[in-house]
């Protein structure tokens, strides 16, 4: 799919699309499916990309391109970049890579965005459209083309696309009449596709997968970004400390948690990781210790720089001196309850 293509489908850039992409948090991974399935609405990630600064850099340039400022050509003149300056061994051609990294990203962006358009318009039905021009038609993709459903329907949460790796299908908005003529034409229930078993090798764990759709992305993209960031709670506890420790500052300094701060996302935001012994004193149970939204809105006369110091008090046993201030931050378990800022 060349750039004209690609504008003609998707026509980025758009509000809703660049706001998903830059409410993810940066992730160390050595292969795709290190996040699995709605983690990915919360993540970003490359395969065998572990090291903060290049992953901080592949992101920027997917954010330029979901922006509208880069289209593939100019993105792979940026990845080449990127791979000299860190020296970056990955898996797979140079042509290939990077635009799998750039597809990946900016089609599940789309469709994010597209989801939260027709929440937001107050959609009631949708129709499946298979994307027209591609090389290797998947057939169950084509059979699907038509469908049409309520906004509720289960197989939309499984079905919305994409449904794999270079999946250029999207959903439409329907109305009453229209879901009526698919009825009548066979295609207003959910087509009955069956599943198959993909076992992880790296792993042993066995996942059921509806036909037609890639290990992994059987979910709604749209639909995940409602997710609490705890859906990555199991990343930020399987990872080594002292590496867990590094990517939180990262989170905590990262333009997802401004927004967090600003009050554009929800629920509860991961700010720092406490060291082994920290963990056993403090009788921590898990080794993040999270910031929810409302204690956040309670707070009164704190900047987003004061909240970025929370690694820091943290570290410095939940009472820190910083310039003319002293910063005393209290927990109940692994939450954050209050911060507070007084004058040293």
């Amino acid at each position: 799919m060349d750039q004209d293509e690609f504008n003609a489908t998707f026509k980025l850039p758009f509000k809703e699309a660049s706001e998903f992409f830059k409410g993810k948090l940066s992730i160390p991974a050595a292969t795709y499916d290190d996040i699995w399935k709605d983690q990915h609405a919360r993540a970003f990630m490359s395969a065998g990309a572990l090291k903060s600064e290049l992953v901080a850099d592949l992101r920027g340039a997917v954010q330029k391109s979901i922006d509208g400022g880069m289209n593939l050509k100019e993105f792979r003149g940026q990845f080449d970049d990127i791979v000299m300056r860190h020296g970056w061994s990955y898996n797979g051609g140079r042509a290939w890579r990077s635009e799998l990294i750039w597809d990946t990203n900016i089609t599940t962006a789309y469709q994010a965005g597209r989801w939260q358009q027709f929440e937001g318009s107050g959609a009631e039905y949708l129709a499946y459209i298979h994307a027209d021009g591609v090389q290797n038609p998947r057939p169950l993709h084509v059979s699907w083309h038509g469908i049409t459903l309520p906004i509720g329907d289960p197989w939309i949460q499984t079905h919305f696309p994409p449904n794999g790796w270079k999946c250029h299908c999207r959903m439409g908005r329907a109305d009453r009449a229209e879901w009526a003529r698919a009825k009548a034409e066979g295609k207003g229930t959910s087509p009955k596709d069956g599943s198959y078993q993909w076992v992880n090798k790296r792993t042993g764990e066995v996942h059921q997968v509806p036909n037609g759709i890639d290990p992994g992305w059987d979910y709604n993209v749209g639909a995940a970004t409602s997710r609490n960031y705890r859906v990555l709670s199991d990343k930020f506890e399987t990872l080594p400390n002292d590496i867990s420790r590094a990517w939180m500052k990262e989170h905590v300094a990262g333009p997802a948690f401004e927004r967090f701060v600003q009050g554009k996302i929800e629920g509860s935001f991961p700010v720092a990781v406490v060291t082994e012994s920290a963990k056993q004193e403090l009788k921590m149970e898990s080794q993040t210790i999270w910031l929810d939204r409302e204690v956040l809105a309670a707070q009164e006369g704190l900047t987003l720089e004061d909240y970025r110091l929370i690694p820091e008090i943290v570290d410095a046993g939940l009472e820190l001196k910083r310039g003319r201030n002293r910063y005393l931050l209290t927990l109940d378990k692994n939450r954050i309850t209050a911060l507070a800022r007084s004058k040293a």
